[in-house]
């Protein structure tokens, strides 16, 4: 999993020095802190996220593991408010900056409550497959688009360039360690094209949207149009061998670290 090449960066800039609290932004149902918590058995982990019910898996999926050292805290990514500032050794964030509207604040945050030399693991999308199967999804309910939509600057691409990811990094007082910017690829199986968690899982990306044009009726249909197209709109994306919908990634892991305070 990612996350595994999360620690890797993590332990390559410091090799022999242990963290003594550890925060993840943004964890979703409990990963990376989980795997973070796990190999670090010893160390505090903050598992946290902006929306509650994550909170709540993650918080299960930690006592499922038995793990006696993470705590999980409801945080927005742009007021860290609750946590002090440099207390934090290592801040992860696996496909999380992405979705903040004002990165640049959030940046800072991230920045504020590190430690001088503490370092931030964070990944990012640089392309995913699911992306055009959930647009797929949306064309089947709205029709497809007579242009190709603007950027989204909140959605899951938006920090895929490079340049746009570290300038905010930059703009905040981060230094680029050796690690930064180090790329890797990604394979997961969203599962058969008729089983309702595949389609759940492939729809994620424009879950809100399609909820937004049902609720406000402009598409009352809209998840029922959705979920009838996904067999079509996935079936480019099947595995042979497996006969589940694959969908493949690449990403990019930005590891930088705050200046030492100068004596």
């Amino acid at each position: 999993p990612m996350w595994a090449s999360m620690l890797a960066q993590a332990n390559k800039v410091s090799p022999e020095g242990v963290p003594t609290k550890i925060l993840d932004l943004g964890c979703g149902p409990g990963e990376p802190a989980c795997h973070f918590a796990t190999y670090y058995n010893n160390v505090p982990v903050i598992a946290s996220d902006i929306a509650p019910t994550m909170v709540g898996l993650a918080e299960a999926r930690a006592k499922s593991k038995g793990l006696g050292n993470v705590e999980t805290m409801v945080l927005d990514m742009e007021d860290l408010s609750p946590i002090e500032s440099e207390s934090v050794d290592l801040v992860i964030a696996q496909m999380s900056y992405m979705f903040v509207p004002d990165k640049d604040k959030a940046m800072a945050e991230t920045f504020r409550v590190l430690k001088p030399g503490g370092v931030l693991v964070a990944n990012v999308w640089v392309s995913f497959e699911l992306i055009p199967i959930a647009g797929g999804l949306m064309s089947a309910v709205v029709g497809a688009p007579s242009a190709p939509p603007a950027p989204n600057p909140n959605g899951p691409l938006s920090l895929a360039d490079a340049n746009v990811f570290d300038d905010y990094l930059m703009n905040a007082g981060f230094e680029f360690t050796s690690e930064h910017n180090f790329e890797g690829t990604f394979v997961g199986e969203l599962g058969p094209l008729d089983d309702l968690q595949s389609f759940k899982m492939a729809a994620l990306p424009v879950w809100d949207a399609l909820t937004e044009l049902e609720e406000s009726g402009a598409h009352p249909d809209a998840w029922e149009k959705a979920k009838a197209a996904f067999p079509e709109v996935a079936a480019p994306y099947v595995n042979e061998e497996s006969g589940g919908v694959t969908v493949e990634g690449a990403y990019r892991l930005a590891v930088a670290q705050k200046p030492m305070k100068s004596v």
